[in-house]
């Protein structure tokens, strides 16, 4: 293959395009979802020849899903992307995209993961000229990895048999294997509604949730000091919301606590889940007249833990290095698609252009020499795995 498969220029005009397509998720207030930028990666990957499925996902939802050589012979590489963002937050002119003197392009995406999709559909626009493709290559766009990963979740059911996936998340170009996964319960405690007045005569919904949250925060401490991986990190817990009363001149009867766990690989759901229950149970025993409701969990993503040996994993350190010069195989804390994919059956691995640390960011960019540097590992990476 040739050293360069596109420019930065080239690679700006079209990241410039996407990140000027809203594409906000529609969990949020204000949000547009990804409709618009569904039919821009469309039209794109039509103009090069690719065969399309679009796949609803949600009403108004729909993965894209473009593909090249779908019969060529050789193994089927999937490179995905997911086209939905955060909202804009603090960022201000998110949607009008800019380059600075530094060639960093910013704007809302830019780097979370836009840079990544815009990178995939060039390697698959310089694919689509190759005249004897050894196996197919396939881009999807997908829905939701915001706000629960239902787009990843429905591309194994689309119809496009795949054999592996590098999944674009802002990695600084390394490799990904392994990242943690992670879940949250909605706690609830139950009281007495009284006057504040006479408090005594009542049951504090709120003091009842205090005292779950001592025995958690106690009893997680000690189970998860130390219980570590080499790649990801720490197992860890927390709590992000509390919920609860409707005046200040009231004991309020009910109060909810939203606590967040990360695992990380080898803890299993089955043991994440029972080891929450074991920690309700020992505030219960502390506490016999706690009333304490779990509500079911909302999982926002699984582990991911790849072998070292896999072929997809070898597949894009190569690629990796026959761009870069050389490849780190790391972990992550954060999570992703690639988890998703891989619990599916898909070997998956991360890999794309960008920072994590300014994704969501009030001043989120991509470096377009990055860019182009994964237009062309994902190039690199289709032919190797096609040849493997």
């Amino acid at each position: 293959m040739s050293a360069h498969i596109t420019t930065e220029r080239e690679a700006a005009d079209l990241l410039s395009r996407l990140v000027a397509t809203p594409s906000v998720t529609p969990e949020v207030e204000g949000g547009t979802g990804e409709g618009a930028m569904a039919d821009l990666v469309e039209e794109f990957a039509r103009s090069i020849g690719a065969q399309i499925t679009r796949q609803e996902v949600f009403p108004g939802r729909e993965n894209v899903i473009c593909t090249i050589a779908p019969d060529a012979p050789g193994p089927h590489l999937m490179l995905e992307a997911h086209m939905d963002t955060v909202a804009l937050g603090p960022m201000t002119n998110g949607h009008q995209p800019y380059m600075d003197d530094q060639g960093r392009l910013h704007g809302r995406g830019s780097c979370d993961t836009k840079g990544s999709l815009a990178a995939m559909l060039l390697a698959l626009q310089w694919a689509s000229g190759d005249s004897d493709p050894e196996g197919p290559l396939t881009v999807a766009a997908a829905v939701d990895e915001e706000t629960g990963s239902a787009g990843a979740k429905a591309l194994p059911h689309s119809g496009v048999k795949v054999d592996g996936a590098i999944v674009g998340e802002p990695t600084s170009l390394e490799v990904v294997r392994s990242h943690r996964g992670g879940r949250y319960w909605p706690l609830i405690t139950h009281g007495t509604a009284v006057h504040s007045s006479t408090p005594e005569l009542g049951d504090n919904a709120i003091l009842r949730m205090a005292d779950v949250l001592h025995v958690l925060r106690e009893e997680y401490g000690r189970r998860l000091a130390g219980r570590t991986h080499p790649l990801v990190g720490n197992s860890s817990f927390s709590v992000g919301i509390i919920k609860a009363g409707t005046s200040f001149n009231m004991v309020p009867d009910r109060c909810e606590a939203i606590i967040e766990r990360r695992q990380i690989p080898g803890e299993s759901v089955d043991d994440v889940e029972a080891e929450l229950e074991e920690v309700l149970n020992i505030a219960r025993r502390r506490h016999p007249d706690l009333n304490v409701e779990v509500q079911a969990p909302f999982v926002f993503g699984d582990v991911l833990d790849t072998p070292a040996d896999a072929p997809i994993v070898k597949v894009l350190r190569d690629a990796v290095t026959d761009v870069c010069g050389s490849a780190n195989v790391i972990g992550v804390s954060y999570g992703s698609d690639a988890a998703t994919l891989a619990a599916a059956g898909i070997p998956s691995v991360l890999c794309g252009p960008g920072d994590i640390a300014y994704a969501h960011s009030a001043d989120e960019f991509v470096p377009m020499a990055e860019v182009v540097q994964a237009a062309e590992i994902y190039a690199r990476a289709w032919k190797l795995f096609a040849a493997a």
